[in-house]
């Protein structure tokens, strides 16, 4: 067994290999050279280790030549045998290993990440085309529709020219009012026609986009509705122009007293509809009603 005497809190001492030393550094160095353990027969006990020739001056050496060539030229004040690599080598080696693990596991993980955005980008790039080609299509079949389809539509100038108003229609307005009267009456016209010989047609019923035939040629409405506000007013103006014919029709209505007197003021007051904004907002209702009645469903 080792024996050893510490004179003072600073002072350690191997009788068995006569060594001493006031540090515990070195006392410790001594305890793993070959000499102490050929002395005290406890070699096996670092048989396992990964050895390494080392100098108490710091330097490591493979092998043991290289060592004892180092010791003839080193000046430093203790000198020790070779040495056993010691566990914070080992432990740093093992560190540097997990830490290899580490970051393969990372690698492998921002892999997957990247495969995984790679499938998503290129599902929403497909869907993406998906839509374009079904708006393209969209917008070919609309073309279609209008262009051959409805090659044989009837203009809106000849529409306009073929209402054919009649008593029943402004009376109509006498009894309904404007936006009653005027979408009955042109919704009956559209109605009598076939579908593709008709003058306008609704392809959004929300936007109220409307697409009117004249000059032999479709063209889509501005978003003021300004040619369809054009047709309303070129209405309104036959409307107008059945008035006196109706008065003539029926005499009776210049007699104060007679019950047509007043119906007639109505008939004159709805027909002309109104003023200004409050007459575009009637034109708008009329609009809304007859969009909802000719929206193009099948492309």
């Amino acid at each position: 067994m080792t024996k050893f005497l510490q004179k003072n809190a600073k002072f350690y001492e191997c009788k068995v290999c006569s060594f001493s030393s006031s540090n515990k550094r070195n006392y410790d160095v001594h305890l793993t050279t070959r000499k102490h353990q050929e002395m005290t027969g406890s070699d096996e006990n670092l048989a396992n280790l990964a050895k390494m020739f080392v100098c108490e001056c710091g330097n490591s050496y493979k092998y043991r030549q290289g060592l004892f060539a180092h010791k003839k030229k080193c000046n430093f004040a203790v000198q020790c045998e070779n040495v056993e690599s010691t566990n914070p080598i080992i432990d740093l080696i093992k560190q540097n290993s997990d830490f290899k693990e580490l970051i393969l596991e990372q690698t492998k993980t921002i892999q997957e990440q990247n495969k995984s955005l790679l499938e998503l980008a290129s599902k929403s790039s497909t869907t993406n085309n998906n839509c374009i080609n079904t708006n393209n299509n969209q917008k070919f079949n609309l073309n279609f529709f209008l262009n051959t389809t409805c090659k044989d539509a009837m203009n809106m100038s000849e529409f306009l020219e073929n209402l054919d108003i009649n008593f029943q229609d402004i009376e109509n307005i006498g009894k309904n009012g404007y936006v009653a009267g005027m979408t009955d009456m042109i919704l009956s016209r559209i109605r009598d026609l076939d579908v593709t010989k008709r003058p306008l047609h609704c392809t959004d019923l929300k936007r109220e986009t409307m697409y009117i035939k004249d000059n032999n040629e479709w063209s889509k409405d501005t978003p003021e509705k300004g040619k369809l506000r054009q047709m309303i007013t070129i209405v309104a103006k036959q409307n107008c122009g059945q008035i006196s014919k109706w008065r003539e029709q029926y005499p009776e209505c210049l007699n104060g007293d007679h019950p047509k007197y007043e119906f007639c003021l109505d008939m004159m007051k709805n027909i002309l509809g109104d003023v200004g904004n409050d007459l575009i907002r009637l034109d708008n209702k009329v609009i809304k009603n007859i969009a909802k009645q000719i929206v193009v469903k099948g492309k």
